[in-house]
């Protein structure tokens, strides 16, 4: 290599490398093109959204029939609908209307069964914003307290009074954000009210017991009564449901199947779930298992079967320390 081609070989390096920083020093002098969602769009995000897209789905209750077509034709049974017989008027009454939009799929197929066999009821929304720290809240009541009447439909469907789009997934939303427990905050609330004692005595001490022999030792001469499957199905939730295998059952209800049988008493066995998993699994099996009379158990059916609050103690719960 003669020297002009060495110094060519150094001048096309420098114009590269300057030609590569000079699109990157360009950008120090334009406007920021990132958009701060949802806040500062051009337009509300709801009128970015496609036509027929499909939100939440919400239910206008003053023109539902409760002819149950929505709940029949949903794929995952994600509606929940209870009809009663009223035994003032004789007639039936809607109860219930609840819908798990953590479940659905937004598949339309309830939608369509309301639209062309009913008065058009149920649809689906352009509200999409589901973000919530809890699974209640994404279970929206139609039908909060009492009962509702059902709507008789005109022989002309286009006599339906159809409302507006949104503002009742909207306050069935807040609704949910608001009201619906969430059961493991339920299930610590007893557990640090039963074991408060306990708990100072063992820091204490300097005692850090391994949790299973705990629960191990509390439960060995008890027996489950009833049917264990409401009790393995929440477990399950507190798991972190990925059938991995680590606990070493097959899936994940094995696992909480064994727990709230009484077969095992390891809360820890969960590697996906981390610390976290074990501490809420050993919670809820402490707050199912424990008390000589039961009463620990008694109120936790309770709070499975409503899915209501927290039963009423005459002492806050102690704060965690």
């Amino acid at each position: 290599m003669n020297l002009s081609e060495y110094i060519k070989s150094i001048s096309t390096a420098a114009n590269t490398i300057l030609e590569g920083m000079a699109v990157t020093f360009s950008h120090l002098f334009r406007e920021p093109i990132t958009i701060q969602y949802p806040d500062r769009t051009e337009r509300p995000v709801v009128e970015m959204l496609p036509p027929r897209y499909r939100g939440f789905l919400e239910v206008q209750m003053d023109i539902c029939t409760g002819c149950k077509r929505c709940e029949r034709n949903c794929p995952i049974e994600c509606i929940a609908i209870d009809l009663e017989k009223n035994p003032e008027t004789k007639k039936q009454e809607m109860t219930r209307f609840d819908i798990d939009m953590g479940k659905c799929m937004y598949c339309g197929l309830c939608v369509e069964a309301c639209k062309f066999e009913s008065t058009g009821a149920i649809r689906h929304t352009r509200e999409f914003e589901g973000s919530t720290t809890t699974f209640g809240a994404l279970t929206f009541r139609f039908i909060p307290e009492g009962t509702e009447p059902l709507y008789k439909a005109p022989k002309d469907s286009s006599e339906i009074p159809l409302g507006a789009y949104g503002p009742c997934a909207r306050e069935a939303r807040e609704r949910a954000m608001r009201d619906n427990p969430a059961m493991l905050e339920q299930l610590r609330e007893i557990w640090l009210k039963e074991n408060k004692g306990k708990k100072k005595k063992g820091a204490g001490e300097g005692i850090t017991p391994d949790k299973a022999k705990v629960i191990k030792a509390d439960v060995a001469t008890k027996a489950p009564k009833g049917s264990t499957d409401a009790f393995a199905a929440l477990l399950e939730q507190l798991t972190a449901q990925t059938d991995c295998g680590a606990c070493g059952y097959p899936t994940c209800r094995d696992y909480t199947d064994a727990m709230a049988a009484g077969k095992d008493y390891d809360p820890s066995k969960c590697e996906p779930g981390g610390a976290e998993a074990t501490a809420d699994l050993g919670y809820a099996m402490d707050v199912y298992w424990k008390g000589g009379e039961e009463a620990d158990k008694a109120a936790f059916g309770k709070v499975l079967d409503e899915g209501g609050a927290a039963p009423a103690t005459d002492a806050a719960p102690a704060a965690e320390p």
